[in-house]
């Protein structure tokens, strides 16, 4: 039986692989149960849009990853994993490529995903990559009809994008990304876009040098730091990135 990694956040958990389903050419989604994990979900800020979690896989290493989706009912968790290309580069991303039904890994946490739009917003504008979009995913579900909502994703491809699910007034605007510079599509796509009048509130997460120079433009033109979260989920070159 794999063994369970020293207490990480609020929570630990061993899970089991219950299911595992191809999203797009590159992202894998891993549906984990169990006893623990059902125990698990009924912990405090599990279902709350962005949340995330520290994956352990086999080998004992660990990687923060959003979670999916969230059903107390049934006692499981998702969590979308991207594959890096045929390389797949990161351990989590190797054993996604490589995960079975009757897998053991362990979670930790949960750990809120930054999206705290406050109550007077009247838009909202989404920024992220692909790593974002399990995160995009779970906010566009918790949202209602009367939120008009802008998002822009960067992904490598057409194969690469996904439904998105929502009440929301929503346009999803797909980029495709430059594989030389991560983010840059994104960062050509928001620097001087024009935001919707009346206070609102900005969501971005991916590239961590994108993300980093998003947020600086923003704070530079008058956004106040309640209206915008910017979460670094990696950094080019970097193979444990920590924001």
């Amino acid at each position: 039986m794999l063994e369970r990694p020293a207490a990480q956040g609020r929570q630990r958990a061993l899970g089991t692989v219950l299911d595992v389903q191809a999203v797009t050419p590159h992202m894998r989604r891993i549906t984990l149960g169990g006893a623990e994990v059902a125990a698990f979900v009924r912990c405090e800020g599990v279902d709350v849009p962005g949340a995330w979690v520290k994956l352990f896989v086999p080998s004992g290493e660990g990687r923060a990853y959003t979670l999916r989706s969230v059903d107390r009912a049934a006692g499981t968790v998702r969590i979308d994993l991207v594959l890096h290309g045929e390389s797949g580069d990161g351990p989590a991303s190797m054993w996604a490529a490589q995960a079975r039904v009757g897998d053991q890994v362990s979670i930790a946490g949960p750990r809120s995903g930054g999206f705290a739009p406050p109550a007077d917003a009247r838009w909202l504008l989404l920024g992220g990559d692909a790593t974002a979009l399990p995160a995009i995913q779970s906010i566009a579900a918790a949202l209602d009809a009367s939120m008009p909502v802008e998002a822009y994703v960067e992904v490598d491809g057409a194969a690469e994008q996904q439904p998105i699910s929502t009440a929301a007034d929503w346009r999803t605007t797909w980029l495709r990304a430059d594989p030389d510079e991560p983010g840059r599509r994104l960062c050509q796509q928001l620097l001087h876009h024009p935001l919707p009048p009346g206070p609102g509130y900005i969501w971005l997460a991916g590239e961590a040098s994108a993300v980093r120079e998003l947020k600086l433009y923003f704070q530079e033109h008058g956004i106040e730091r309640h209206r915008l979260s910017a979460k670094g989920y990696w950094r080019t070159g970097n193979a444990d990135h920590r924001d």
